[in-house]
């Protein structure tokens, strides 16, 4: 059996909010709907696409144009994906280590093509053995089902193997799938998270994860 780690994509590996931000103003200007705080918007960041639209056009009062909102900003977003986005710090220089020995994963739930390209533009996608998204499987985070079907897709070893994440959706994912979870203390979620979640560890760096003996 293989041993691999898993990690979340948003708030893990990556800085992304500057850039959903700019496509949550640059879409609520074109369609002429009110344009809120940028520190407002980046409150919302952290739980998907879907609900970031669903919260900001709930906060002005226009959950109507949440189709065309929605078509407009993956529009926009795709094609600008990568202009403030990056990796946090030790991350490219952690995973040259960690290949060697583990089979690595992402799963996010982010759109898996979006989730691509993002990794791709910062070029360690081709660290991942697989790069699955919020669409890739009929359920996701905090469903277990995408971690679940690497698990069995690459013969994992779940005694020894780790999911590594900022939210509470990685934690109740991780642990329905059997893994233990280290949180990043430096992502998107803070110190209050851990009122609700139990990891069974926490670096405030992410090279720190090289100090785990799985």
């Amino acid at each position: 059996m293989n041993n691999a780690i898993f990690f979340d994509l948003d708030g893990t590996l990556v800085d992304s909010k500057k850039d959903l931000e700019k496509a949550v103003v640059y879409t609520a200007s074109k369609l002429d709907l009110k344009v809120l705080d940028k520190n407002f918007i980046l409150s919302l960041v952290g739980n998907g696409i879907y609900k970031l639209i669903e919260d900001y056009l709930r906060a002005i009062y226009s959950l109507e144009h949440y189709n065309q909102f929605l078509h407009q900003f993956l529009d926009y977003y795709y094609n600008h994906i990568c202009e403030s986005s990056y990796l946090y710090d030790d991350v490219k220089d952690t995973l040259l280590v960690l290949y060697k020995n583990y089979k690595l994963f992402v799963v996010s739930n982010k759109l898996e093509a979006f989730s691509k390209k993002l990794l791709n533009d910062l070029k360690i996608d081709n660290f991942f053995e697989e790069i699955v998204g919020g669409d890739s499987f009929e359920n996701k985070k905090p469903h277990p089902q995408p971690i679940l079907n690497l698990i069995d897709k690459y013969d994992i070893s779940i005694q020894n193997s780790i999911f590594i994440g900022d939210s509470e959706n990685d934690y109740l994912a991780s642990k329905a799938a059997g893994l233990k979870m280290a949180w990043v203390s430096f992502g998107y979620k803070n110190e209050s998270i851990l009122k609700k979640i139990m990891p069974d560890f926490i670096f405030d760096k992410f090279r720190y994860i090289l100090n785990i003996a799985i």
